[in-house]
């Protein structure tokens, strides 16, 4: 019995060239992976949090960070050398987001809070070896206590979540040692 062929069915032949999807500036769809969250790797490398869209975690992040200051780190008085405060002030941001996000884990946040503490104390010796304002050294001292990084008391813990998804690779930075470590860094400033 023949079977009828179908009139409206369509070829099962490819399009020619220069017809079909993904001519005329329209993308083809390409098999990739499932939808859902980015990947770990693209929030690595574009500092974006997954299954965020682009910039959208600016806002996010500057509320958190407001909120997660304190009124220690508020004002820091300078040093008398820019380059230093710089460095004082890049550590601080770095230890804030290290102490903030370990503290949700509990096994590394000890180890975390030693180390800076070890580190903050090296950086107040270089200061005051290097005749800083007294005041200066006061205030770094204060903004450097571990319970002026972290979140005050009773911040909801869905903002210091917040803030920690904002930081992805906190533990691979910290791992690495990719950060200002004052020890090595604030005594080249001063020679």
């Amino acid at each position: 019995m023949p079977h009828p062929t179908p009139t409206d069915a369509k070829s099962a032949s490819p399009p020619p060239r220069g017809e079909g999807p993904g001519v005329g500036g329209r993308r083809s769809k390409r098999p990739g992976p499932a939808p859902g969250p980015r990947s770990t790797m693209r929030a690595i490398l574009t500092n974006e949090v997954p299954g965020q869209a682009r910039n959208a975690t600016r806002p996010a992040l500057l509320l958190a960070t407001l909120l997660l200051t304190t009124q220690a780190t508020a004002q820091i008085i300078p040093t008398g050398t820019p380059t230093a405060d710089i460095l004082l002030t890049q550590a601080l941001a770095e230890q804030r987001v290290f102490l903030t996000c370990s503290s949700l884990d509990g096994l590394s946040h000890p180890l975390i809070v030693q180390g800076w503490q070890s580190d903050a104390a090296a950086a107040i010796a270089t200061l005051a070896a290097n005749n800083v304002p007294a005041e200066a050294i006061a205030a770094f001292t204060t903004a450097a206590k571990p319970e002026s990084l972290l979140p005050a008391e009773g911040t909801p813990y869905a903002e210091v979540k917040q803030f920690c998804d904002a930081h992805p690779d906190w533990q691979t930075t910290y791992g690495r040692r990719n950060f200002t470590v004052l020890e090595l860094k604030l005594p080249q400033v001063f020679q």
